[in-house]
C-alpha cells in the first residue's frame, strides 16, 4: 500500500512538474514570438508586440477584425504612415507653408459621427455656452444637463477635432510636398501609372448628373409655403399647363420664379433629399413640392454682370428643361484629376525610404495559421 502510494504521489509531483515546466517554457515561447520584428522605421524595430498593443490601443469602433496576415498588413502600414505624415504636417503648419481651418477639422468631426441624431446633438452641445455653478437654465435642469457635464462634452468634440487636425495637415503636408516636387521637375509622373490609376477607378472620375430646371420656389419662413407649393402641385396634376402656371405666379411676385442648373453632387449631403426627388428627371417632367434648403446660386444683374445670390430655403415645385445624366469622364479629361492621387502615393513612397521603412511581410502574425490571435478589451 505504502508503496502504492509513493508511486502516485511521484506520478502527480512528475506531472506538475512537467506543467509548471511548459508553463514556463510557454510564457518564453509567447514572448520570444512578441519580439519578432515585423517592420524597421527610423532605425528602430516594430515588433509583433507593439503590432498587438497598436491595435488593443485603438478605439473600440476603429479597431479591425483580425483574419489574416494582410489585416495585420494593413494596420501595420496605416501605423507608419501615421507617423511619417503627422509630424510632417505639424512642422508644415509651424511653418506656415500648410494650414486647416478648425471649424474646417470639427466639421469632419461631427461627419464621422455615424448617427445622424448624435450629429446633431453633438452641433448643438457645441453652441452651448459653458454657465458658472448655480446659474443653469431651465432647459440645463429638463435635460439634466450641468456645468461640468457640458464642459466634458466639449472636451470630447475638441479632442475629437484634434484628431482630425493631425490627419488632415498630415495629408495635406504630403499633397504639398508632391505639388511642390512636380513643379520643380523632381518627380515625374508615368502615364502608364496614370492610366492604371484610370482603369482601376474610372468610376470615379465622372461628370456630375446635372438638371436645368425652371420651378417656383416658395420661402421655408413665410405661413403656408408647404401648402402653397402642394396646391400649385395639385393644379397641374389636374392638367394646367406648367408655363400658364409659372407665368401667374411671377406676376404676382418674380422672386418666386427660378431657372437653374443644378449638379448631383453626392459631396454635398444637403441636397440629398432634392435629387432623392429629382435624379433621373427626364425632359418635361415636373416634379415636387420638395424642400430645398438655402443654397447660393449664380444669376446676371440689370447690368448683365453675373454675381452670386442666395436662394433661401423653400418649396420648389418645377419642370426640368434639360437632364445630362453622370458619364464616365474619357482619360484626357480626368487626367487632372488622376494626377495628384499619383503624386501623393509617389511622394508617400519617397518619404517611406527616407525614414528607413522596411517591412517584413512574412514575419507578421497569421491567424489561420495558428498564431496567437489579439483579445478584444
Amino acid at each position: 500500500m505504502f508503496k502504492a502510494n509513493a508511486r502516485w504521489k511521484f506520478i502527480v509531483h512528475s506531472i506538475t512538474a512537467t506543467c509548471l515546466l511548459g508553463g514556463a517554457m510557454g510564457c518564453g515561447l509567447l514572448a520570444d514570438t512578441d519580439r519578432i520584428v515585423v517592420a524597421e522605421m527610423d532605425g528602430k524595430n516594430i515588433t509583433r508586440g507593439k503590432l498587438f498593443n497598436i491595435i488593443y490601443d485603438m478605439p473600440d469602433d476603429e479597431r479591425p477584425r483580425i483574419q489574416s496576415r494582410q489585416d495585420y498588413l494593413r494596420v501595420l502600414n496605416d501605423y507608419i504612415d501615421r507617423e511619417i505624415k503627422i509630424p510632417l504636417g505639424q512642422q508644415l503648419a509651424d511653418e506656415g507653408k500648410i494650414e486647416i481651418p478648425r471649424d474646417l477639422a470639427r466639421e469632419m468631426y461631427f461627419q464621422s459621427i455615424g448617427d445622424e441624431q448624435e450629429q446633431q446633438t453633438q452641433r448643438h452641445m457645441w453652441t452651448i455656452p459653458v454657465p458658472k455653478p448655480g446659474e443653469e437654465s431651465d432647459l440645463m435642469r429638463v435635460y439634466d444637463l450641468t456645468p461640468e457635464a457640458i464642459q466634458f462634452k466639449k472636451d470630447v468634440i475638441d479632442q475629437g477635432t484634434d484628431k482630425f487636425m493631425e490627419k488632415m495637415l498630415g495629408d495635406q503636408a504630403v499633397a504639398f510636398l508632391a505639388m511642390e516636387a512636380y513643379q520643380a521637375g523632381e518627380l515625374k509622373l508615368d502615364d502608364e501609372i496614370l492610366r492604371l490609376e484610370y482603369e482601376m477607378a474610372k468610376d470615379n472620375y465622372q461628370t456630375l448628373e446635372q438638371l436645368t430646371i425652371l420651378g417656383l420656389q416658395f420661402p421655408a419662413d413665410k405661413a403656408g409655403a408647404s401648402a402653397e407649393a402642394a396646391k400649385v402641385r395639385e393644379r397641374l396634376r389636374a392638367g394646367e399647363d406648367f408655363d400658364t402656371v409659372f407665368n401667374e405666379y411671377i406676376s404676382r411676385d418674380i422672386r418666386l420664379g427660378v431657372e437653374s442648373v443644378i449638379e448631383n453632387n453626392p459631396d454635398l449631403d444637403r441636397f440629398k433629399g432634392f435629387w432623392l426627388e429629382a435624379s433621373g428627371a427626364e425632359v418635361g417632367e415636373i416634379r415636387g413640392p420638395v424642400f430645398m434648403p438655402s443654397y447660393t446660386r449664380m444669376k446676371q444683374n440689370e447690368q448683365g454682370q453675373v454675381e452670386q445670390a442666395v436662394v433661401p430655403e423653400c418649396y420648389l415645385v418645377f419642370k426640368v428643361l434639360e437632364h445630362k445624366p453622370a458619364t464616365v469622364k474619357p482619360f484626357e479629361e480626368a487626367v487632372s484629376q488622376i494626377a495628384p492621387t499619383v503624386a501623393y502615393t509617389e511622394m508617400m513612397e519617397r518619404l517611406r525610404e527616407e525614414h528607413g521603412v522596411v517591412i517584413y511581410q512574412d514575419k507578421l502574425p497569421n491567424p489561420s495559421g495558428g498564431s496567437s490571435v489579439l483579445l478584444q478589451k
